[in-house]
């Protein structure tokens, strides 16, 4: 273990890192399941109250600043103007596959269904469907998640090329191919990933190698190779 490491650990305790965090909120009753990755755990809020109410599925990813709330305190409201303790609370069910972007809320009596994105900055306050797209304040479903697929396939390619220019703008300089390392289905076939390993990693990111060297298979790279695509970007002919 790293000195970093062993401060981080002395620091955070348990929020030190996504396994030690997911490790100690099972513990306290809280389902979760496996390949799943909180990114920032001292900068995010799962309530503890009812942990038991909170149930994550597989391969589930929480970005920095989501809160999960399985309680409401505003009841103090109340009891102050009226007398009554009335408490507030409610499950929060997170299902398979699942993309939570940076600064979501989900309040408490939420289902969230398999093969989802939201959003960042969203507040969820309904049931999200399967195979879905949502974001805004409330959340709202946005497309399918095969539209979204579709949408970055075309998106992507623009982006990239925007990407290299800006780089160069900031360098003076091209490029390496490693900076391209979420666009590398651009250029990369499904032999040749396996000789660059930043490639390689995100290839296998989520134990699903399998299918992404399908998909590579069954589709060609729009550019036959980097230099073919350091053209595309940098609007060259070839000589």
């Amino acid at each position: 273990m790293s000195l970093k490491s062993v401060f981080r650990k002395v620091a955070y305790g348990h929020k030190a890192e996504s396994k030690s965090y997911i490790k100690y909120l099972r513990s306290k009753g809280m389902k979760i399941g496996h390949d799943c990755i909180i990114y920032a755990p001292t900068k995010t809020l799962i309530d503890e109250q009812y942990p038991w109410m909170i149930s994550i599925g597989n391969h589930v990813r929480i970005t920095e600043g989501v809160k999960i709330l399985t309680h409401d305190y505003s009841w103090s409201v109340l009891k102050n103007c009226r007398g009554g303790v009335l408490g507030a609370s409610g499950i929060v069910e997170i299902g398979d596959n699942v993309f939570i972007g940076m600064n979501t809320i989900i309040e408490r009596n939420v289902k969230i269904g398999t093969n989802v994105v939201i959003g960042a900055g969203s507040v969820v306050t309904k049931d999200c469907e399967s195979n879905s797209v949502y974001a805004g304040v409330p959340a709202k479903r946005l497309m399918s998640i095969n539209e979204f697929f579709e949408k970055r396939c075309v998106m992507q390619k623009s982006e990239a090329k925007e990407l290299a220019k800006k780089y160069y703008d900031r360098f003076h300089k091209r490029p390496d191919s490693d900076v391209f390392h979420e666009y590398f289905m651009l250029f990369e076939t499904s032999e040749s990933v396996f000789l660059n390993n930043t490639f390689e990693n995100k290839l296998r990111l989520g134990n699903t190698e399998k299918q992404s060297i399908r998909y590579m298979k069954e589709h060609a790279p729009e550019f036959s190779s980097y230099e073919e695509f350091m053209r595309y970007c940098f609007d060259e002919k070839e000589k």
